[in-house]
């Protein structure tokens, strides 16, 4: 019979202008990381940016000898427009500024789980970066 542990661990790192939310728990043999980022971005593609840096994070796993049983993550992208009517006619003015928020689950093997919690960590610092350099 296999014992299942819940021990979960959470670290916050708050950093401006982003914020990342990591944890990790075990699940059998499995190391389950689920992780959160929020920035303002401009005008990259927060879903390639990501997918970018999680195939890093992955191939990390890898060099370590840890085996990935996958990385899903979601990317929620939100802008601001402002409508206008002073007279009859509407303006409407969009910010060139989105917020992303990009939610994620990684299920790895055979990996310590503070390593698989910190290539997670520092796929989405990477992102973060990324994102929020234009």
């Amino acid at each position: 019979m296999t014992k299942h542990s819940h021990k979960k661990v959470r670290v916050k790192i708050k950093k401006a202008p982003g914020d990342i939310s990591i944890s990790h728990r075990m699940h059998d043999e499995a190391v389950v990381v689920s992780g959160s980022l929020t920035v303002r971005t401009g005008e990259l593609d927060p879903c390639a940016v990501i997918a970018e840096d999680l195939e890093s994070a992955a191939h990390e796993v890898n060099e370590r000898g840890g085996v990935i049983g996958h990385i899903k993550a979601t990317a929620a992208l939100t802008s601001t427009s402002m409508i206008s009517i002073t007279d009859k006619k509407a303006m409407v003015k969009e910010s060139p500024e989105r917020k992303v928020l990009i939610s994620l689950a990684a299920i790895m093997f055979m990996i310590d789980p503070p390593a698989a919690e910190t290539i997670i960590k520092q796929a989405l610092t990477n992102a973060r970066t990324r994102l929020i350099a234009l």
